[in-house]
């Protein structure tokens, strides 16, 4: 006759359980394994195979000789992609619509079926679907609360437990402020009068370009615009114009169009100018720019897809890309 049960074990075999049913937890996910088990816990091995032997009757756990024990279950992967991006997009040679066209050529290219939808309206999220999210906080959120895989462009996720959740392929807006100063200051020096024509002050881009700027250019004079486009720039053009600077940081390279519009307009000396993003327009305006790498990001981005369309249940992803200077004819 088989020796009871001890009530050390019936605990442990308890905490497992509400483990297991803790909310954080998804089919597929990885479960200790009985050497895990055994070391964590103090049992014997014969013990932990039979705590894990019982869950798996029970239909807690399901264990695979190639991949080991995991949560039971299943999740029906994503068969598809949803594109959900802010209106800006639309704007023809924005940074969001060159981002949306490369992305949709790239998935086009490898087979992958998307649709897209706009943050603005009451876009429904479309079931087996991928979200991919630029600009869409909102959206974000709701996504987040569900503890469903999401993929972020050019933002960080916020912090906290749906960050789990959240993949995110972005670049170093801190680290392409301090490109920005330094391709100034070796072309006008160390004396040089420098200025930053930021974009919205309650923009955490911004904010972080801003930063890594004034990392080395403490003194630089700083004029937000109250938006992203050219006629934001050209409407805050005038206030950062009379510290008469010799060189100028402008945070997207549609701010630097509006300020060198409002230059062209006043006529005499333009400042050493730097954009940010290489954007359709920085070409078209010879603008020396912080380059985003956009092959390189459009890559990251459709591998990720793949991975999470493949039933990838691994936590969340967090791909930081460096920039670099593509230097033009203003400064």
């Amino acid at each position: 006759m088989p020796r009871p049960r001890s009530a050390r074990v019936n605990e442990l075999k308890a905490k497992l359980i509400a483990h297991i049913r803790d909310g954080f937890h998804r089919p597929g996910d990885p479960f200790l394994s009985n050497r895990a088990l055994v070391r964590r816990h103090g049992v014997s091995y014969q013990t932990a195979h039979r705590l894990l032997g019982e869950l798996q009757q029970e239909g807690w756990l399901a264990r695979r000789e190639s991949s080991g024990t995991a949560i039971a279950g299943r999740t029906e992967p994503p068969v598809a992609v949803q594109l959900i991006f802010d209106p800006r997009a639309r704007r023809p040679g924005s940074f969001g619509a060159s981002l949306l066209q490369r992305l949709r050529r790239a998935l086009t290219e490898v087979g992958i079926p998307f649709a897209q939808s706009w943050a603005d309206s009451d876009a429904r999220f479309k079931p087996r679907h991928l979200p991919v999210l630029w600009e869409a906080p909102k959206h974000l959120d709701a996504i987040a609360a569900e503890r469903r895989f999401v993929l972020l462009l050019q933002d960080r996720p916020p912090p906290g437990l749906g960050a789990s959740y959240i993949d995110s392929v972005r670049t170093d807006d801190f680290s392409g402020g301090m490109c920005a100063v330094q391709v100034l200051l070796q072309r006008l020096g160390a004396k040089a009068r420098l200025a930053i024509l930021a974009g919205p002050p309650d923009d955490r881009r911004s904010q972080q370009r801003v930063e890594g700027f004034l990392r080395l250019a403490s003194r630089a004079q700083v004029c937000s615009a109250g938006g992203w486009y050219s006629e934001d720039g050209e409407a805050a053009a005038p206030r950062l114009l009379e510290g008469k600077p010799d060189g100028v940081f402008c945070c997207n390279d549609r701010l630097a169009e509006g300020l060198l519009a409002e230059c062209a307009r006043r006529g005499g000396t333009v400042p050493a100018i730097i954009g940010f993003d290489n954007a359709p327009i920085s070409e078209a305006l010879h603008l020396t720019t912080i380059a985003i790498p956009w092959d390189q990001f459009v890559s990251e981005v459709v591998t990720l897809i793949r991975q999470r369309l493949k039933g990838d249940p691994s936590p969340a992803r967090q791909i930081i890309l460096s920039l670099r200077p593509h230097i033009r004819l203003t400064a």
